[in-house]
């Protein structure tokens, strides 16, 4: 009796074990990505230097997302750049019609909120979130990073309090 009782054992759990595994289990796990993201982000800016961090992102083609930077503090004078990644800190930025120029139309601790802005390649693209010099006071500040998106999207590293060499800003 105590035979037959641990034969059915045996193959009951044989049976569970069996139904338990799955053709797909070798398959990896894809990321499948988020459609909003915040950050709360900071800036520690050296002495007459306007300084920036840099978010990478890789969304597609066609992707439209809207960005806004809101709790600015420290006196603070907010600047965007939205570009592809291509291994340099700037390039053409898409809020300034492909200019050099950083966009930026605010005064101290305004908030920014920019939407429906076409991404047009599959791409790694950097939101550069810049801290004005010559228009801010002191050497610091914060400030919340919303991105939404329309379709899902990857995100990167974070470049913090990296120079922003040449920079221009421009209110389009």
């Amino acid at each position: 009796m105590k035979t037959q009782i641990l034969k059915r054992v045996m193959m009951l759990l044989v049976i569970v074990l069996s139904i338990s595994c799955s053709k797909d289990d070798d398959v990896p796990v894809v990321n499948p990505g988020v459609t909003l993201i915040e950050k709360e982000g900071e800036w520690s800016c050296n002495l007459s230097e306007t300084c920036q961090d840099i978010y990478k992102f890789q969304f597609k083609a066609g992707s439209r997302i809207s960005i806004s930077i809101e709790e600015v503090t420290g006196s603070s004078v907010v600047s965007l750049d939205v570009y592809v990644d291509f291994g340099e800190i700037g390039g053409p930025n898409l809020l300034t019609n492909g200019g050099i120029t950083h966009y930026g139309c605010t005064g101290q601790n305004e908030e920014v909120s920019l939407g429906n802005i076409l991404l047009p390649e599959d791409e790694t693209y950097n939101i550069a979130v810049a801290r004005d010099w010559g228009l801010s006071a002191g050497f610091d500040g914060t400030y919340k990073l919303t991105v939404i998106s329309d379709t899902p999207f990857l995100e990167g590293e974070v470049m913090d309090d990296a120079a922003a060499s040449d920079y221009e800003r421009e209110c389009i």
